[in-house]
Formats: C-alpha cells, sequence, structure tokens
C-alpha cells in the first residue's frame, strides 16, 4: 500500500499569495502543516530541490517567514519596505538545503495608534497589501489595525444622539484622528469627505480579511470615553487635558458610559464583522487621569475592561484581552505611582490583559511595573521598540543594544508573551527593523559576533552582492556598512540625531538647546514650547561626519555594480546617508549666523546665510530624486481620498499641517513630524531660516545683538511663513 502524500496547508493559497506578490513563482511551492512545536511554538522548514520549494509550517506566517529566509539564501534578496519583491527570473527556484526557524514568541506586534497618522492615514489598499504582505514576511502574529475607526466613533454618536454634523466637527481630519481616538485633541482638520466612511470601512474589511487569511490577529480599538460635551451628560463627567486641549470623560462604569460602550460595540461588529479578541484602549496616554484616588482609578480600569467583555459577550465571544500601552506610566511617571498603577488594573483579571513595554530598548518598564512584587506582577507583556518619534528624519539605533536587550528577555520577568515594534512612523531605519524582526526568530544573532556575521549577510543582500562576497564591490559595501554600523547604528544610538534642518527659529539665540527630547517623562513643569526635535546631540555625531561622508561616496561607487531593485535600495540608503551629512553640517552655518549676529556683523550673518541656502536647496534636490521624499507624494495621497474640490483641500491642509505646525500654533508640537521632504525644505524650512537671518542681519546693522533682543516682530514673520504654507493647496486644472 502507498502512503498518500502530505496534505495541502488549509491556507496555502494564502501564502502563495504573498509568495506571488514577493516576485516568486507561487506554482512551484509546496506548502504543509506540521503541529505546533513545545510550548506552541510557531515553527517552519523549509528545503527546494528540483525546481520547487517546500514548506512545511505550523501557521500561514511561520511560513511566510520561511519565505523570507528563503528569498535571502537562495535568491540573495532579503525582502524589506524598500524592496518588496525579488527581481523576475524565469527558470525553476534554486535549491536550498533543510533550514529550520521557530520562534518562543506567541506575540509578535505591530504598529503604534500614531503610526495611524503619522505614516497610513492616507494609504490604500495596494499599500496596506505591501504592508500586510511585510508583517507576514517579518512574523507579525498581532498588528494594530486603527483604520475606519473614526467611522465607528462617528456612527456611534450619531445612534446616542449627536448630529452628524456635530459628530463630524468633533472627530475632524484623518491624520489627526489618532490623537482624537487616545482623547489628546478633537475637532481639528477635516471635515471628512462625504464618502470616506463608506470607503474606509470597505478598505478596513478588506484589510482585516486578508489578516485573518495569513493567520493575524488585529487589535481593535475600543472605546475610551471621549466623548463632545453634549454627549457627556447625565451622569458623572470629568475631563483631562493634553496640549492645550480639554476633553470630557466619561466616568467608566457610569449609566452613560456603559450605554455608548454597548452601542460602540455593536457599531464596530456591524461595520468590521466580528471581533478578533483583543483591543486597545488607552483613555489618558499622555494626560494625568482626573484624580489619584486609587478607589477611582481602580473603577476606572474595572469600567474599561468591563466595557469590553460586555460588548463580547453580547455578540457571543469569549471574554476579550485589553492590550494598554505602559507609556502612561513613563510619561506621566509623577503621576503613575506604584500604588496608583496597581489600583488602575486591580479589578481587571491578569489574564485577560496584555501590557505593551513600548519604550523597550530606551526606557524598558517591565523590571519595575512587571517583575514579581511589581505593580502589575502577573501580567501577561509584550516587550517593544518604539524607536521612531514622528517620523523625523534620523539614522539610528543600538543595534547591538538590540540584541543584547532581546536576547535577555527569557532569563528576565515572567509571563513574557512575546516582542513587537511599536514606531510612530515606518519606512526608516530599515537596518534596525529587519534586525529587530529577526530577532524573534531563533536564528537571529545571540551574540556580538553573531551580530558581525548578521550585518556582514544584511548588506550582501540588501545590495544583491552575495554572489561573491569577496569581490571588490562587495568589500566596498561592508566596509561602508562598518562605519555606518559603528556610528549611527553604534552602542548606546537609543535616541534620534536630530536634524538642525527642522528646528525653529524663534529668537536671537540656538534653537536647538532649550528642546525638550521627544518622550521623556514630563517633569513638574509643563513642558516648553518647542519644535520638540531632541536636544542638541553630542559631540560624536559632529566628529563622525567626515567618516559617513566618506562612506556615501564609497557607496556612490557602487551604482554601476548594482542592479535591478537593489539599485533603488542603494540609491535611497545613498540619499539618505548624504542628506544626514548635509543636514549636520548645516550646525555650523546657524552657528556662524549667530556668532556674526552677536559681532554686529550683519555682512557675516548674510554670508552665513547664503551657505546655508545652498545647502538646504542640495538637501532639497537630493530629496526631490525619489517619490517617498517628496512632499507631492503625501499630499497627492491625501488628496486622492477627496470626491471634489473642496474635500481635496481639506485634506490637503490638513496633511500640510501635521507635516509643520502640527496642531495649532498653541500646541507647541511645531515640527515634531517634520521631514527631510523635497517642497517642504525648500519652501518651508529655508524660508523661516531666510527670515530669522534677515531679522539678526537688520539688528547686526545697529550693532550687536544680544540674546533677549526682543523677538516679537521674527515671531510674527515665522507665524506667517508656517500659516502660509500650511494653509495652501494646489490649484486644479
Amino acid at each position: 500500500m502507498t502512503a498518500s502524500a502530505p496534505a495541502e496547508a488549509p491556507w496555502a493559497d494564502a501564502v502563495r499569495g504573498v509568495a506571488a506578490r514577493a516576485g516568486l513563482d507561487a506554482t512551484r511551492l509546496t506548502l504543509e502543516e506540521v503541529p505546533a512545536g513545545p510550548a506552541d511554538r510557531a515553527r517552519a522548514e523549509l528545503c527546494a530541490g528540483h525546481g520547487r520549494l517546500t514548506v512545511r509550517a505550523t501557521d500561514p506566517v511561520a511560513a511566510s517567514v520561511a519565505l523570507g529566509r528563503y528569498t535571502r539564501s537562495a535568491l540573495g534578496t532579503r525582502l524589506t519596505w524598500l524592496r518588496p519583491r525579488v527581481d523576475a527570473r524565469p527558470g525553476p527556484l534554486p535549491d536550498a538545503p533543510r533550514t529550520v526557524v521557530s520562534s518562543p514568541h506567541a506575540v509578535r506586534y505591530h504598529l503604534n495608534v500614531v503610526t495611524f497618522g503619522y505614516t497610513t492615514p492616507f494609504w490604500d489598499w495596494d499599500r496596506w497589501e505591501r504592508e500586510i504582505d511585510w508583517m507576514a514576511l517579518h512574523g507579525v502574529t498581532h498588528p494594530l489595525v486603527l483604520v475606519a475607526h473614526e467611522a465607528v466613533l462617528a456612527e456611534t454618536f450619531r445612534r446616542a444622539g449627536l448630529p452628524a454634523a456635530e459628530a463630524a466637527v468633533w472627530i475632524g481630519g484623518a491624520a489627526h484622528f489618532p490623537w482624537t481616538f487616545m482623547g489628546g485633541m478633537h475637532s481639528f482638520g477635516g471635515p471628512l469627505p462625504a464618502r470616506w466612511a463608506q470607503r474606509r470601512t470597505a478598505l478596513a474589511r478588506r484589510i482585516l480579511a486578508r489578516l485573518r487569511e495569513l493567520g493575524m490577529t488585529a487589535v481593535l480599538p475600543g472605546f475610551g470615553g471621549h466623548v463632545p460635551p453634549s454627549l457627556a451628560g447625565p451622569g458623572p463627567v470629568d475631563e483631562i487635558e493634553w496640549q492645550g486641549w480639554r476633553i470630557p470623560l466619561l466616568r467608566p462604569g457610569s449609566g452613560r458610559a456603559r450605554e455608548l460602550q454597548s452601542i460602540f460595540g455593536r457599531v464596530q461588529r456591524e461595520l468590521l464583522g466580528p471581533g478578533t479578541g483583543y483591543y486597545a484602549v488607552d483613555p489618558y496616554i499622555e494626560s494625568v487621569p482626573p484624580s489619584g484616588d486609587p478607589a477611582y482609578l481602580r473603577d476606572a480600569g474595572r469600567g474599561t475592561y468591563e466595557a469590553l467583555a460586555a460588548a463580547a459577550r453580547a455578540a457571543d465571544e469569549p471574554d476579550p484581552v485589553w492590550v494598554l500601552q505602559g507609556w502612561p506610566f513613563h510619561y506621566q511617571g509623577a503621576f503613575w505611582t506604584p500604588d496608583r498603577v496597581a489600583a488602575y488594573l486591580a479589578d481587571v483579571p491578569a489574564d485577560r490583559t496584555l501590557v505593551l513595554d513600548l519604550w523597550g530598548e530606551h526606557v524598558p518598564l517591565h523590571a519595575a511595573l512587571l517583575a514579581d512584587g511589581a505593580p502589575l506582577a502577573g501580567r501577561p507583556w509584550v516587550w517593544c521598540a518604539l524607536h521612531n518619534f514622528g517620523g523625523r528624519p534620523a539614522l539610528f539605533g543600538d543595534l547591538a543594544g538590540l540584541v543584547r536587550d532581546v536576547r535577555a528577555l527569557p532569563d528576565g520577568v515572567p509571563h513574557l508573551r512575546g516582542v513587537g515594534l511599536a514606531p510612530e512612523a515606518v519606512e526608516n531605519n530599515e537596518v534596525f527593523y529587519e534586525l529587530a524582526t529577526d530577532l524573534a526568530w531563533d536564528d537571529g544573532p545571540h551574540s556580538p559576533a553573531d551580530l558581525d556575521a548578521w550585518l556582514r549577510d544584511f548588506v550582501l543582500t540588501r545590495y544583491g552582492l552575495s554572489g561573491d562576497a569577496s569581490s571588490g564591490p562587495a568589500q566596498v559595501a561592508l566596509c561602508a556598512w562598518h562605519t555606518i554600523s559603528s556610528t549611527l547604528y553604534g552602542a548606546g544610538r537609543t535616541r534620534s540625531v536630530p536634524t538642525p534642518v527642522i528646528a525653529r527659529p524663534w529668537a536671537a539665540g540656538l534653537p536647538f538647546p532649550a528642546q525638550r527630547s521627544a518622550g521623556e517623562a514630563v517633569g513638574p513643569q509643563p513642558p516648553t514650547p518647542s519644535s520638540n526635535v531632541d536636544a542638541e546631540n553630542d559631540p560624536a555625531v559632529a566628529a563622525a561626519l567626515p567618516r559617513l561622508a566618506e562612506a556615501a561616496r564609497a557607496l556612490g561607487s557602487l551604482r554601476d555594480h548594482v542592479a535591478g531593485g537593489a539599485a533603488d535600495v542603494l540609491d535611497a540608503d545613498l540619499a539618505e546617508l548624504t542628506g544626514h551629512v548635509l543636514a549636520q553640517g548645516t550646525r555650523t552655518h546657524v552657528r556662524g549666523i549667530l556668532a556674526a549676529a552677536r559681532a554686529g556683523d550683519p555682512d557675516g550673518v548674510r554670508a552665513h546665510m547664503t551657505r546655508l541656502r545652498t545647502d538646504l536647496l542640495t538637501l532639497d534636490t537630493l530629496a526631490a530624486e525619489r517619490p517617498a521624499t517628496r512632499v507631492e507624494t503625501w499630499i497627492d495621497a491625501a488628496r486622492s481620498w477627496g470626491g471634489t474640490p473642496d474635500e481635496r483641500d481639506a485634506l490637503e491642509r490638513e496633511a500640510r499641517s501635521l507635516v509643520s505646525v502640527w496642531g495649532g500654533q498653541h500646541n507647541g508640537l511645531h515640527d515634531y513630524a517634520g521631514r527631510h521632504w523635497h517642497g517642504l525644505v525648500r519652501d518651508l524650512y529655508l524660508p523661516r531660516w531666510q527670515a530669522w537671518a534677515d531679522w539678526l542681519a537688520d539688528a547686526a546693522a545697529a550693532g550687536p545683538v544680544p540674546p533677549d533682543t526682543d523677538p516679537t516682530a521674527l515671531r510674527e514673520r515665522i507665524v506667517a511663513i508656517e500659516e502660509a504654507w500650511r494653509g495652501a493647496t494646489r490649484v486644479e486644472p
């Protein structure tokens, strides 16, 4: 009797879709399902021979990870945001030996609430499909999905009695909606287009369907109780504040809160389909709760979870898991004392929570909050790397520290469920994110020597040079990346290297040192309004510039040796590295302008400004070479969601606002999401610097300019430049 062939995995078609979109011949794939390994480990093995690739895996995500490993080892291509496909190659698939990958992490989380403002607010299905494929290839199991939450919230408010027009005003625009969801703001931007809810709901359902096909569990938003004033009563209502916005907050457990939670649960399932069992709710996030009384906080935590559970039970679903960020306990650490943290979740079942240690690579909280004897002891948690703030241009990341931290996790705090990525923006610093996702699997590096080997493989597969690692071009690339990895990605580089280009000139002094570092815990005094681009960096940044300039020249010499998709990656790396050197070099010109002003030398001010202008225009021209670094690409994506000229103009104004002034002039978040984008450097940052230099030159004509010179005229000019830029709209034919 002949043994029958193994059955095809039930998810085979979904994984073949990932393979086909990555440029592989999906007809040459055999996909089989195998039982989970010890402790339910995700596991996959691959082997290629006779022109076919066979993958046996516990689940479709593990199978997709195996596909990614195959493209690296057999095709010499690492699939990333910049390079989502292998180059076309006819014929059978190359042979590959049996390779096994497995992960000890049941949860591999992805995305931050504000990623849906800083990166994804205007993505269409094609771009979301690429991101989902990236998730699968990189092993993600639990992605956050905020798409269409504004539609769910608007319909919830409407059914609760709020006129649709009032709901639209409160919800505001798309790019700023993540902060409305978290109770940070309201009524900014918008109104959203007439067909927005319909189109976004369809997009969300499509996203969720694809995630289910690939075996991922979406983390959906819950209802945090933030409401317009007209929906706040009857019953007790509190208020929180963030960056000048004041937001009514229903008291969890109140009759009004239970009513709206119930409506929300029904609407969410009607519009988006069945629940997923995981819900993200952070009612306070960066705000101080209305009361520090432990009894109040205990009621609040219990009420929040009971509302999630009631909605699930009404839909005949299991009790859900409340996914909450540890961020408030860091950011407002002065408020969140151990007794208050413990009280907040005291009445929430431990196994029904999942705590995200959000900034694990810089300010890990698990030892203080989740270890035995700590306020949240016994609760499942996920170690996350936050890394990027606002999508600002910065090449950085402590690679060795990342290896050290992730590999130490199994020996540390109990109840670890996994690892994750929670960047405020994606599509940056690919070396950091590639390493972070590889570390979720057993074949990732475990030691400094392993990291060296991993970096070597990363560079060679990034540029398609793995065919002959001893060749001249390969050695040039490796040498350049040795410089890059030992400086920009060296030990201790857990914070971004701030770019002077987007700093906001605001007085007769350097705009850098007074700026509060993004993400750091707030002190007893309110943060000083600033452009929030971090404090001026240490001298090592400037000292590394000559070496980095040489590395950029070395990468540029590879252009004739790199082809296909790898050439696009090389061009992007070269542009980013050159942009870093240019941007950091502008500090010299800014200091020169100020020194000349101090000396009462208007001609010196103008001469240094001429040099600054040249470098900024060079940076702008460099950014123009790639669609991803043109502001018009961001604006085009925003306008594509509008159905009329007025709708497109409203979307454009809000998109411009996010990457410039951010919110209102009073918010102190200017340039938090600044970028080295063509059209932004030339038309916003350069005019601001020019206005500053002109103001200083005029003042210097009368003598030395002291630091306390009245800045009123300058500030009026800067605000006028900013408002003109963010209020501009494209003239349609």
